[in-house]
């Protein structure tokens, strides 16, 4: 008897008839009486049926389902307890089950079922099976000049249901169905030149507004008793590191609106080397979240910095890198820090005037990621890390190395600025920058002509470092791990920068491995320019006379010029422009950028950006947010010398050109800064111009 015959008579006994007619006569000469007094009760989702007799049942249509595949039936509602993977069962299969008793239950057990399309030129579609776990490749879907976003429920839509994955799993893609079975995802792109730039609106404020510290039993902040007596910073541990000390913060002399009148918090001296200087920076920590003067949108939170600018008598050039930063990064979604200049006093006793800017952290204001919080908390969640010359000074858990191959590194360790909250997490996060350093690497360094003997790789899931069939091109390997537009951006920031310091530290990533990141290396929170911008010098230095040495590959000036008057001004008349056109981020020793350096697509981005940028009017408004800041706090800023007057006509370290000793004012200083940064801006549109020409 078929088994749809009997559905009809669900939850009632059924006897099949199929018994011969002399058995019938005499049903205990035949032996069934045992037989059929046995029943098996089976349970397919909420229906049951009670089947008794010797017979044998088709029960194949009965088990269909749609979207499910049959898996067997089991004794006990589990997959270790399946006695039978057949639809077709008879209660003899069965009887060694029964354990003496006359009634026998079995479940029907099932997997889902997915039926997933990728829809492109063409459709790719296929099942993924909720108990085989199969995994599909995921079709090309690389778009030349596009930067892929990630896969929308809707056509033509830009919400992102799915990320970039180069296959996937049932597990990956039913949490987005919420118990549907079918689906159609559709390609979501953004173009790579897309992102406008958005001038920033500095703060044009005619007063400067005034931060006053005021700490517990007006203990000073670099005070013997605060320094740690174990944590050290430097090289070989010969820096300090300083304790927070209890504190009140008071702002005014600005609008009502972001007055404070002493919020508790503390305070400390922050900074490496920095933190050795006479003038000390300082980190403020609210005890509850606080906005500060307005900056990042009037957002509130706990920490906030001042940046004493003691290398930099302009006082200018972390606030042109910010300006820079804010429309360059910000313009593209990435993270840079917010400014605004006060003055700062400290127990009542004037201490100098102060960048005011944001702490490099993750918070939804700022590297907008996800932070881990519990030791329990799994290795998918964000990391903001450092390429960090200091990285030795930090605890093991916080820190690790990278191989670079034979490309050349200032240094090859990372610091992970947020909480590692277990061993696990620390061990991801170094396994997945290596093998996105080897993705990288492996496209634009080996040859793969044949892809066939010579694939290119990418990362799954996991973040382990596997074939892709799919990728034809370097640079669909690269942007697959690395975001392309936030390193477009801090590439050029810092190719007209020229900061020093992006061989060796304060060189920012976040990468983002929680459900919904897009699991890449992204390039963010550009930080610490006092070595930038025509300050620093490498292997030949300027000097005094300033008429017969220049650097190479920094756009430095020339002048013949000896000596300053404190009235003198300083113009382009006064300088003839050397090297200004010298290409600068592949001479460091950066081996994020060095990596990419000849690569046609780097070269070409980063002209359309300059262009970009230079439409936007966003180097002319640099140049006058200069002259603006020099003007109109001419007298805060001498102010600010006379109280570190012993700042002024020095070198530090060596790292400065001697014509730094020339100026003997903030006036002439931001002079110079600001023809170094007209020249320079000049010199490398030209030079980025050669470089796409050559290049296509």
């Amino acid at each position: 008897m078929l088994f749809e015959e009997f559905m009809k008579t669900k939850r009632k006994t059924f006897i099949p008839l199929l018994l011969a007619a002399s058995c019938v006569s005499a049903i205990a000469s035949c032996g069934l009486n045992e037989t059929l007094s046995k029943s098996v009760t089976f349970h397919i989702g909420e229906e049951t049926y009670i089947v008794k007799g010797h017979d044998h049942f088709s029960l194949e249509e009965g088990v269909e389902q749609e979207h499910r595949r049959f898996l067997g039936w089991s004794v006990d509602s589990t997959k270790t307890g399946i006695v039978s993977t057949d639809a077709d069962i008879s209660l003899e299969e069965v009887e060694k089950y029964f354990e003496n008793a006359d009634n026998l239950d079995l479940y029907a057990l099932y997997s889902d079922v997915l039926t997933v399309s990728f829809v492109l030129d063409t459709t790719t579609t296929f099942t993924l099976d909720s108990d085989l776990e199969n995994k599909e490749k995921v079709p090309n879907h690389f778009k030349e000049n596009f930067i892929f976003q990630g896969w929308s429920l809707e056509q033509n839509g830009t919400s992102i249901a799915l990320r970039d994955f180069s296959e996937v799993s049932y597990s990956i893609v039913a949490p987005i169905l919420k118990g549907e079975y079918e689906v159609s995802f559709y390609p979501v792109y953004v173009s790579e030149d897309a992102n406008s730039i958005s001038l920033y609106a500095y703060d044009t404020s005619s007063e400067m507004a005034e931060i006053h510290i005021d700490t517990a039993n007006s203990l000073a902040i670099d005070d013997e008793s605060l320094i740690d007596p174990v944590e050290k910073k430097g090289k070989n541990g010969e820096v300090p590191v300083y304790n927070y000390v209890n504190a009140t913060i008071s702002v005014d002399h600005c609008d009502d609106k972001y007055a404070l009148n002493q919020v508790s918090g503390k305070v400390k001296v922050r900074g490496n080397y920095t933190s050795t200087y006479a003038k000390k920076p300082i980190r403020i920590k609210f005890d509850n979240k606080q906005s500060m003067l307005g900056l990042n949108n009037n957002s509130k939170l706990k920490s906030w910095v001042l940046l004493a600018c003691w290398k930099d008598t302009s006082l200018l050039r972390d606030a042109s890198a910010f300006y820079l930063g804010n429309a360059l990064v910000e313009s593209d979604g990435f993270y840079c820090s917010d400014f605004r200049f006060v003055k700062v006093y400290l127990n009542n006793e004037y201490n100098g005037v102060y960048l005011l800017a944001e702490q490099q952290q993750i918070d939804g204001k700022r590297v907008d990621i996800p932070e881990s919080k519990s030791e329990s908390d799994s290795v998918n969640t964000g990391y903001f890390l450092e390429f960090d010359g200091y990285y030795m000074n930090e605890p093991d858990i916080q820190k690790f190395t990278v191989s670079y191959n034979s490309i050349k590194t200032g240094n090859n360790g990372f610091t992970i600025t947020n909480d590692v909250m277990n061993t696990a997490q620390h061990d991801f996060a170094q396994k997945v920058t290596q093998n996105i350093w080897k993705v990288a690497y492996d496209a634009v360094k080996n040859s793969h002509a044949n892809l066939t003997s010579a694939p290119y790789h990418t990362l799954d899931v996991n973040g382990d470092y596997v074939v892709d069939t799919t990728i034809e091109t370097p640079y669909q390997a690269v942007s697959k791990v690395i975001d392309i537009n936030s390193l477009i951006d801090m590439y050029l920031l810092h190719e007209i920068l020229e900061d020093r310091d992006i061989g060796f530290s304060s060189f920012y990533f976040s990468l983002d491995y929680s459900e919904t990141g897009n699991k890449k290396l992204t390039f963010t929170a550009p930080w610490d320019f006092d070595y930038a911008t025509g300050n620093s010098t490498f292997e030949n230095a300027l000097k005094m006379t300033l008429n017969t040495n220049k650097l190479a590959n920094d756009g430095r000036l020339t002048s013949n010029r000896k000596k300053l008057t404190s009235s003198a001004n300083l113009t382009k008349a006064d300088f003839t422009f050397t090297n200004k056109d010298a290409l600068y981020c592949q001479k460091t020793d950066n081996p994020w950028f060095l990596l990419f350096s000849n690569e046609s697509w780097l070269w070409n981005k980063l002209y359309a950006r300059y262009q970009k940028a230079s439409e936007a009017g966003l180097f002319s408004s640099l140049l006058t947010m200069i002259d603006t800041y020099t003007t109109q706090y001419e007298q805060d800023f001498n102010e600010n010398f006379t109280k570190w007057s012993d700042s002024l006509g020095i070198t530090l370290s060596g790292y400065q050109p001697d014509l730094v000793k020339m100026f003997v004012n903030q006036k002439q200083a931001a002079q110079y800064l600001r023809i170094w940064l007209e020249a320079r801006i000049e010199g490398l549109g030209s030079a980025l111009q050669k470089k796409a020409t050559a290049s296509n």
